[in-house]
């Protein structure tokens, strides 16, 4: 599944600033006005450089849902800012503060200047971004102005989608119902919020037919994740509408289509509403005229949900096992991480031996969840994230470790120290090609770990070979490492590669390159992930099928499937459990050089097993 995360940026720009904010201390957009085309801009499609403009002879048209362009702009912590552009037409014009989304909207149809006020908090860079706001829009001459220190002025000139306070974070909402117009062939729409990715637990109608969820509430939704019935054969087309009271509606995406080779949750970004209600209208698919979906998830702002299986737990499968651990809505730095997160069925390692064994510390469930936190390793930001963080020296969780790290360890037994953290129990989950007898005493069969988080620190000393990389995301099994999930960047470099490695039951690695390379000589990856920049991983296992997707704001998922049918972690006595934080891959540098990642969100599912 690909969630559209926000992103907190971190590469500078150098461009100077208009006169006309010149009395004040300004921060760069570089080729703010379009002049020199797309350059210093990802744009997203459709888009294009348009001849008509309000200053200079270019500006940026947006024609069409999704569209987008946006810009990674460094600016100074704590300190307030206002973000202006001209509009034309119809559009939304944001900026993206630490996970949090600005932004404001128009569609006045004649030049207008938008503008909105923030603060810039713990951030050192911000993604301003101009969007598709339901009608052709064009956007001109972009400033950011620097306004001094100090707490946010709350300017009414700022708002969100909502229609008041900031939108933040990216989260799965809470599913009340799903219905249709009654003509499914006996595959009903409430198949679609029951959890499961089974074929027989689809919505299946023929024809131009909709389905409409309820979220409870109205909320600002986002973006919508579908899990689409022989995905991977087919491609499927479709629109999609919200409404605030299921009488009027207004399109969010129209004449979308599905990838047709993904058999996995696809994600689809729609414009921004305040909404109660989701419908999508299906019109056939590349074979036949019929619409099927296994699963939605339905994405916004606020409260994560149970009522899909994404998001957790579902809601009424008895078959369901463990809970996701996310965030829970908004940050707040105030609190221990396990106030932001739920980390009931995790438990942290950390570099010290207080118990003078030689080891290093582990932090069980109880103990983590009654406000744990480690003012060196393990605590809350400012902004409200999880730190994680790990030093060169330090004490190792077993003598068989060469690195030390402050990480998670998934514990599905939450707290019932009856049950053994080790063995195909009910602590740990199997893969669902495993024997039937495996997935019968496990915690849960097969497994979604999601997170988003930055990394903010990599080591800068020690040999070539182990200089400047971190694992921030495993799957471990009873001896050896299905996954590991590696971020990297080198001294000379001003973004990091990431890579993965799949090392089979008792064999040797293998390495497949996602973003960037993990060479210790690579060059600078020009699509690479720069210190404190934001993104979002999923790493999910179906079977003897392993995929790891990385999702950025405004960039194209990069996904990487690998074949686990000859890796040997399908037999009765395989065990596996997540692991999430930083594990430092470094021991040859100084000791006090150290990695460090901050995370936004977390959550972890399986599925449960019966007969």
């Amino acid at each position: 599944m690909k969630v559209s995360k926000q992103k907190m940026a971190m590469t500078a720009s150098g461009a100077a600033l208009f006169s006309v904010i010149a009395l004040s201390a300004a921060a760069s957009i570089e080729n703010p006005g379009f002049e020199s085309d797309w350059e210093s801009w990802s744009d997203t499609d459709p888009s294009a450089i348009s001849g008509v403009a309000y200053a200079g002879s270019k500006s940026a048209k947006l024609s069409g849902s999704g569209a987008k362009m946006e810009q990674q702009v460094s600016v100074s912590s704590n300190t307030n800012y206002r973000l202006s552009a001209y509009v034309d037409g119809a559009g939304t014009l944001g900026a993206v503060v630490s996970g949090s989304t600005h932004q404001v909207n128009t569609s006045s149809g004649a030049w207008k200047k938008l503008e909105m006020e923030f603060n810039s908090g713990s951030a050192q860079a911000i993604t301003v971004f101009g969007a598709y706001n339901g009608a052709e829009g064009r956007f001109d001459s972009f400033a950011l102005e620097n306004l001094g220190g100090g707490s946010s002025s709350g300017g009414s000139s700022s708002s969100s989608s909502s229609g008041g306070g900031v939108c933040t974070g990216n989260n799965n909402l809470a599913i009340v119902s799903a219905s249709d117009e009654g003509s499914n062939d006996g595959h009903g729409p409430a198949n679609v919020i029951d959890g499961s990715l089974a074929d027989e637990s689809r919505w299946s109608s023929q024809g131009v037919k909709w389905i409409t969820l309820d979220i409870g509430v109205l909320n600002t939704v986002k973006a919508v994740d579908i899990a689409w019935y022989k995905g991977d054969q087919r491609s499927s087309y479709f629109s999609i509408e919200t409404s605030a009271d299921n009488s009027n509606w207004a399109t969010v995406l129209a004449s979308g289509q599905s990838s047709g080779n993904s058999a996995d949750f696809e994600s689809y970004d729609l414009i921004d509403s305040t909404a109660r209600y989701l419908r999508l209208t299906g019109s056939g698919n590349s074979a036949n005229n019929w619409n099927s979906i296994l699963e939605m998830d339905v994405i916004g702002c606020g409260d994560s949900g149970s009522g899909s299986s994404s998001g957790g737990s579902s809601s009424s499968s008895s078959s369901s096992s463990s809970g996701g651990s996310s965030s829970g809505g908004t940050l707040d730095p105030s609190l221990p991480p396990s106030s932001n997160f739920d980390l009931g069925d995790w438990y942290v390692s950390v570099p010290t031996d207080s118990n003078g064994d030689g080891k290093a510390d582990s932090i069980y469930e109880s103990e983590l969840n009654s406000g744990y936190q480690n003012s060196s390793y393990f605590y809350t930001a400012s902004d409200g994230g999880m730190v994680f963080r790990c030093p060169i020296n330090g004490y190792k969780t077993s003598t068989n470790t060469s690195y030390t790290r402050t990480e998670l360890r998934e514990m599905l037994r939450r707290g019932d120290t009856s049950i053994s953290t080790q063995g195909v129990n009910k602590n740990n989950w199997v893969f669902g090609s495993a024997p039937s007898s495996a997935r019968t005493a496990a915690g849960g069969v097969d497994g979604v770990l999601r997170a988003t988080l930055a990394v903010n620190h990599v080591t800068t000393t020690g040999d070539s070979s182990q200089v400047g990389r971190v694992i921030v995301g495993q799957i471990h099994a009873n001896n050896d490492e299905p996954l590991r999930l590696y971020y990297r960047k080198l001294p000379g470099n001003s973004k990091g590669s990431i890579y993965i490695a799949h090392e089979p039951k008792g064999g040797s690695d293998t390495w497949y390159d996602m973003i960037g390379s993990r060479s210790s000589s690579a060059a600078n990856p020009s699509d690479g992930i720069a210190l404190n920049e934001t993104f979002s991983y999923e790493i999910k296992v179906v079977g003897n099928t392993l995929t790891v997707t990385i999702s950025r704001q405004g960039k194209a998922d990069v996904t990487q499937v690998v074949n686990m049918s000859s890796s040997g972690y399908d037999t009765s006595d395989q065990y596996h459990y997540f692991k999430a934080g930083v594990y430092n891959q470094n021991n040859t540098g100084s000791g006090s050089d150290y990695v460090q990642a901050t995370f936004y969100e977390l959550e972890n599912s399986h599925t449960g097993y019966a007969d």
